[in-house]
């Protein structure tokens, strides 16, 4: 491949790693010249600062950080808000036990969890961390150790989309009073004038 090709392949190996280990520093040069140096982190805001270095001040802007955590297992990082979905899936980093991964289970319940706010072709963009026992996952499924499977796939799979669309759903702003009250309005009505019930979207209730 072209050196063009092979040279970004390297700076996402040295990314995946600078986001897997804050505490680290790292220096990246490329053909005599410094493409980025980053400090060992101690702080939040110096985690914010090295992924805003990493991924984009925009991303930084339009992240939210989380931290849930169930059944011995954490989720931790940042989502993106809906308005910053990408038109590929080029920044998403998935990190469990402090392994960069990509993972089918985990690729569904984070489509999931936006499953409502995200529409068409679009993709999320996160850097999320998630933990758990190293009994409850086997990491020798791929060669090079990219896949990882879940002894209990369904439990990992449920945790993360209800962490996921929690952190979501305090993104949406809340209906006004006045908002609220013509939408009780216009229920009545239909009530009203169609003698048959409501059946409310369960995101309403």
């Amino acid at each position: 491949r072209s050196a063009r090709t092979e040279y970004g392949h390297c700076e996402e190996v040295v990314r995946r790693i600078a986001l897997a280990r804050f505490d680290v520093a790292f220096t990246l040069r490329h053909d005599r010249r410094t493409v980025f140096t980053l400090r060992a982190c101690t702080t939040q805001a110096e985690r914010e600062q090295r992924l805003a270095a990493l991924c984009g001040s925009p991303f930084l802007e339009n992240a939210v950080a989380l931290d849930a955590s169930a059944s011995g297992m954490r989720l931790s990082g940042w989502v993106t808000r809906p308005t910053f979905s990408r038109a590929q899936a080029d920044q998403q980093y998935f990190f469990v036990n402090g392994r960069a991964v990509r993972d089918r289970v985990v690729t569904h319940a984070v489509r999931q969890a936006y499953r409502d706010v995200l529409y068409g072709d679009r993709h999320p963009a996160y850097v999320l961390y998630f933990e758990l026992d190293p009994t409850q996952v086997d990491v020798n499924v791929h060669p090079a150790k990219s896949e990882v499977r879940f002894r209990e796939s369904r439990q990992v799979h449920d945790f993360l989309f209800h962490a996921l669309h929690r952190a979501l759903a305090e993104l949406r702003p809340a209906p006004t009073p006045s908002a609220t009250a013509d939408r009780f309005e216009a229920q009545a009505a239909i009530v009203a004038a169609d003698a048959r019930p409501i059946v409310q979207h369960p995101l309403w209730t």
